[in-house]
């Protein structure tokens, strides 16, 4: 075999090695970045809801109900996830969060406070299915789905 010819078989396997590498990485980078998009999917898909029981406000009026998101912000602000177009509800109001497989309640400072279950709260409080939060003029029921 000639030099010039054992040359262009190394060249073209390196360039195959090349290319080997390269469409690896790029799968492995795919991969990834479905199974990110997958557990994004999963992070934010409701895991109950909260229910209006009680609204003196012409919307939202009782029966309505909202998505219980993993962390779910509820006040008279539009960037909240549940906007109350309620005056005596603060911009932020209150925060249900999950964590550590439990459901929190905190009320973010709020002027008029917030209360669960008719008790006002003042600092994080475990919630569970069945309770009811006040927040200015209208109360919501917590439903979580089970595990």
């Amino acid at each position: 075999m000639s030099p010039f010819v054992a040359l262009l078989a190394l060249r073209i396997l390196l360039a195959v090695l090349l290319y080997a590498f390269i469409g690896g990485l790029f799968y492995l980078l795919w991969r990834d970045v479905r199974r990110a998009a997958a557990e994004a999917l999963e992070r934010d898909r409701a895991q109950g809801r909260l229910v209006v029981v009680a609204s003196s406000l012409p919307s939202p009026s009782a029966g309505e109900s909202y998505p219980l998101l993993p962390i779910t912000s509820l006040g008279r602000g539009p960037t909240n996830s549940i906007a109350l177009p309620d005056d005596t509800a603060s911009l932020e109001h209150a925060l249900v969060t999950l964590r550590s497989g439990k459901w929190w309640l905190e009320d973010l400072g709020s002027r008029n406070g917030t209360s669960l279950n008719g008790q006002p709260i003042t600092a994080p409080t475990v919630i569970s299915a069945g309770d009811v939060i006040g927040l200015g003029r209208v109360s919501v029921r917590v439903e979580i789905e089970g595990p």
